[in-house]
């Protein structure tokens, strides 16, 4: 019979490699002949062709088609189609194969040059790697080897099979199918030469959403996985994508075309694959920030499949929705099983195709040689952590341990932000120094960034930093945004793990202001078109943020959720005497003065470290009990003692004091220029005793909403605590609140230093009176005076 029609084709696996191709040939057609009946050997013809073997250099492969019917030693095959048949070929025992699982290269490449590219197909769900790709026509062309043979003759095209069918039990899920793809690659992809070879994928359907999770998965490997996985996704320069339902398909229709029932083996898998499937999603989420700098076709359809029922894959989720120039989208008319089955060089479909790989032929050894040659020379992880470790660092190991197991709990999966909340100088930022020095040590391969963020100049100064340590390219390029560069690098899942402390990062409106740091330096308004700086902290999924900050409020936004807030409270006793001592060596015999002084100063460490520093210095002439006389003399010299110029410690801030007070005065002007209510609040409460304040002398003609709104800030800033509810004998369902007495003396001294100014503005009056003077009024500078009665006040204490 002429071979003018198509027939079926065979894989033979097993034929020596040591033996000329011609040679092989002749051999494998005397071994088929063999094996046929009297009447078959007239009326079959035989074509075979010999092709490298994916696998093994000592083998090699044959393509073997049948014209005028399938012979009857293999008709086992059709019947069984996913088993093989062995025949003898001489001495040698070969296998006819109809599945071609796994990888099957279809044609060798030009003779006397090296394969500039590895093109790898994959087939979709229900189909098969080899018939998949034929045309319909009498001739049934194979346009991966019949064309691409011809058009691009240097590339190695393989196809990859797997066990697509969904009537059969075994794998069922896209991570196993996944998995079973890169297990294959690194069979075939084995040596440097080869894992350095550009890629170019060409992916049908379901096959696109395998590639989509072999891809995601290798962009997160390292130099420590199997270098084939980890030098994968820099290999791959481009991909062909044609009908693939990035958003999932209406299975409905096809659980009953394959089986007629509801329940079929494969109903895990088709869940996976359902229309608005949480798994796509998030796939597709991942998939579309990976591979925004490769080269993607995407020929979408609304398709049905030839038969009774209809499934579509609408454009929307057959389009990676990328820019135009990452993204090409071509519109096929054909169906959804006819969109890959090209028929002619000529046809529309084969010609866009073609001139894809093409381009990508001729552009991709030069990106991709660029790419390896980067990551040969990237820096290794670092940190820029602009502070030493403390080696007198102690306790805290409760707040350590939380925020290791709420950031590690969500690695690998999730992007995760942690905020530390507490008062001034509670010793917060001290905490995230020593886990950054921690989590180096456990996790070298991981980048730990600080950003100072009290401004958004301060900010853009730090990914600054971020673009000199990892050496971005085009950083000191003074028209490049460094913002967006800093922000794509940490989104690109083959830079690693890293995390970012944001230190200080109290003002929650630096991160909704404009990134153009001139015009906020400048206090103009910046163009509504420029991106907000909380746009530039990534959310993606190999990155943590770690935040501190003295407002829940300002917390909350940032990390978007409660259940992370780590609230700093004071130290215990024994880690606050621990940290005094390591500061000033205080001795046993003056134990008991040291207790009374941690205790004086609330356990605070920023007043700890600041009396520390004082002694230190003096320690010739003053002792801690003579430093505690002192301090209980008056406020005066309380004030003095606290706000007093010491040596710095090196570990805080160049910008942020020193001295505990003055670091809760900025506290208190923020709240006054964004709560003046709350700023009015707190000035009324430092006039009081700082315990058992009553809620219902703050009220101060305030309705319930306007009082807890005033409230509200001060919680948050944890500067005033709420006790609880009032005893029995006073009014019911009444709140008690108190405040440190260190943030009581800060509030009574920031007081007067407004009143002076005030006193000032109203026309150079002499100085002003003590803040705790009865009368003194003047609420456009959010300060109060008592409005309670003198026996209010004799009763709260609050006259001393």
């Amino acid at each position: 019979m002429a071979a003018g029609k198509k027939g079926t084709v065979f894989r033979v696996t097993g034929l020596p490699a040591s033996r000329p191709d011609d040679e092989l040939n002749k051999s494998l057609k005397a071994a088929i002949y063999d094996n046929l009946a009297a009447d078959e050997q007239s009326k079959l013809t035989v074509n075979a062709a010999i092709v490298p073997s994916c696998y093994d250099n000592d083998e090699k492969v044959a393509l073997v088609e049948f014209y005028g019917g399938v012979p009857a030693f293999l008709s086992e095959l059709m019947a069984n189609p996913l088993g093989d048949w062995q025949v003898e070929m001489g001495d040698t025992d070969i296998s006819f194969g109809q599945h071609f699982f796994g990888f099957t290269q279809l044609y060798t490449p030009k003779p006397g040059s090296s394969a500039t590219a590895d093109i790898i197909a994959i087939t979709g769900l229900d189909g098969h790697a080899y018939g998949s790709w034929r045309g319909k026509g009498n001739l049934g062309r194979m346009w991966l080897r019949d064309f691409l043979s011809k058009d691009l003759p240097c590339c190695r095209t393989m196809i990859y099979g797997y066990n697509s069918k969904l009537s059969t039990h075994g794998v069922d899920t896209i991570m196993d199918y996944g998995r079973g793809l890169m297990e294959e690659l690194k069979k075939v992809r084995n040596t440097e030469e080869l894992r350095k070879r550009p890629l170019f994928f060409i992916a049908h359907s379901f096959g696109g959403l395998i590639l989509a999770h072999c891809l995601v998965n290798a962009a997160q490997a390292d130099e420590n996985d199997h270098p084939t996985i980890a030098s994968l996704y820099r290999a791959t320069y481009g991909m062909l994508l044609f009908g693939v339902p990035h958003k999932g398909l209406v299975v409905d229709d096809i659980q009953k075309m394959v089986t007629g029932q509801d329940n079929h083996p494969q109903s895990a898998l088709l869940k996976q694959i359902r229309s608005k499937s949480d798994l796509l999603a998030f796939q597709l989420v991942n998939f579309r920030n990976l591979i925004r700098d490769r080269k993607v076709d995407s020929d979408s359809r609304r398709w049905k499949r030839t038969g009774d029922f209809v499934t579509a894959v609408d454009a929307d989720s057959a389009l990676l929705h990328l820019p135009d120039s990452m993204e090409d989208k071509i519109p096929l008319d054909a169906d959804h099983s006819m969109i890959v089955k090209f028929g002619d060089r000529n046809n529309r479909g084969y010609t866009s195709a073609r001139d894809k790989l093409r381009q990508f032929e001729h552009n991709a050894p030069s990106v991709v040689a660029a790419r390896f040659l980067r990551a040969q020379n990237r820096p290794p992880p670092s940190s820029t952590v602009p502070f030493q470790r403390d080696s007198a660092f102690v306790g805290r190991k409760d707040i350590l341990t939380e925020i290791g197991e709420k950031l590690e709990l969500a690695a690998p999966r999730d992007h995760c932000r942690v905020a530390l909340v507490g008062l001034g100088g509670i010793g917060k930022s001290q905490i995230v120094i020593e886990y950054a020095y921690k989590l180096r040590e456990s996790a070298p391969q991981t980048w730990v960034f600080w950003v100072h963020a009290s401004n958004a100049a301060r900010f853009k100064e730090a990914y600054t930093n971020i673009a000199t340590k990892i050496e971005l390219p085009g950083w000191d390029d003074p028209k490049a945004d460094i913002l967006r560069l800093v922000y794509n690098w940490l989104c690109d899942e083959r830079n690693g793990r890293w995390l970012i402390i944001l230190d200080n990062a109290d003002d929650d409106r630096v991160f909704s202001t404009s990134a153009d740091s001139d015009s906020i330096a400048h206090g103009s308004e910046a163009p509504r078109e420029a991106a907000p700086l909380e746009s530039f902290l990534p959310q993606s999924s190999n990155g943590w943020i770690l935040v501190t900050l003295r407002d829940l409020v300002a917390a909350v936004n940032l990390i978007g959720t409660r259940r992370n807030v780590i609230r700093v409270e004071p130290m215990a006793e024994e880690e606050a005497l621990m940290l005094l001592d390591n500061r000033v060596s205080v001795g046993k015999a003056f134990e008991d003065d040291a207790k009374l002084l941690i205790r004086t100063l609330e356990y605070i460490p920023l007043a700890i470290t600041h009396a520390a520093a004082y002694l230190a210095v003096r320690a010739q002439t003053i002792t801690v009990s003579t430093y505690l006389e002192l301090f209980r003399e008056s406020e005066e010299n309380q004030a003095h003692l606290l706000i007093s110029r010491e040596p710095r410690d090196k570990r805080r801030d160049g910008s942020v004091s020193d001295a505990v007070i003055t670091t809760w005065q900025i506290s208190f002007e923020q709240i006054r220029k964004t709560k003046p209510e709350a700023a009015e609040l707190l000035s009324l409460m430092a006039m009081f005793d700082r315990q058992g304040i009553p809620e219902s002398i703050l009220h101060n003609g305030r309705g319930r909403l306007q009082f807890e709104d005033a409230v509200a800030p001060l919680t948050s800033f944890s500067l005033i605590k709420a006790q609880g509810m009032k005893q029995p004998e006073q009014q019911v369902g009444e709140h008690l609140f108190e405040m440190h007495d260190l943030v009581q003396l800060a509030t009574r001294k920031w007081l007067e230093v407004q009143l002076q100014r005030a006193a000032r503005d109203m026309g150079g009056l002499p100085s002003a009176p003590s803040a705790r003077a009865k009368g003194a009024q003047i609420t456009q500078y959010g300060i109060s005076s008592s409005q309670g009665s003198m026996q209010q006040r004799r009763r709260l204490g609050g006259l001393q």
